[in-house]
């Protein structure tokens, strides 16, 4: 599968959504210091690749970033109502919760996204750092949040 801009974009997001949650900081903050445009070209070791000065899809990643600080709650809320009865949001890995918002601000951002497109995205972005546990539950979520898209659809 190639890298898309976009790829990176979500890449950067869950980066992005993993450093507001491990620092406690404001999102606005984590979103100001991604401003500075100085991550439109970088360097990445993304599964496996090694990509060099990399283009970054910056609008797609500000869109979706802006939706979950406007739809914070709503995101945390669809979270907490589309996990197992044997999760709970405040147990959830940084990181896989850093994932699952990141899908749920996409979709709430893009809803007309094929379900093939953000399943095999964020699945590939778990399978960088997680075993098959972890890809298999973030496919079930992204499988139950993306059949229950009317909760989502025409949020602003």
């Amino acid at each position: 599968m190639k890298n898309s801009d976009k790829s990176f974009a979500r890449y950067l997001l869950v980066q992005a959504i993993y450093q507001q949650i491990t620092s406690k900081s404001e999102l606005k903050e984590v979103i100001d210091q991604f401003d500075d445009g100085e991550f439109k070209q970088i360097q990445l070791n993304f599964d496996d690749e090694f990509i060099s000065k990399k283009k970054v899809d910056y609008k797609y990643f500000k869109d979706i970033i802006q939706t979950f600080s406007k739809n914070e709650k709503l995101v945390i809320e669809l979270i907490n109502q589309n996990i197992s009865k044997n999760w709970n949001y405040e147990r959830i890995p940084y990181v896989l919760k850093a994932i699952l918002i990141s899908s749920v601000s996409e979709l709430i951002t893009n809803p007309e996204i094929s379900i093939g497109i953000i399943t095999s995205e964020y699945i590939r972005l778990t399978e960088s750092f997680f075993l098959d546990r972890e890809s298999a539950f973030v496919n079930a979520f992204i499988s139950k949040i993306y059949s229950s898209r009317s909760n989502i659809e025409n949020v602003e």
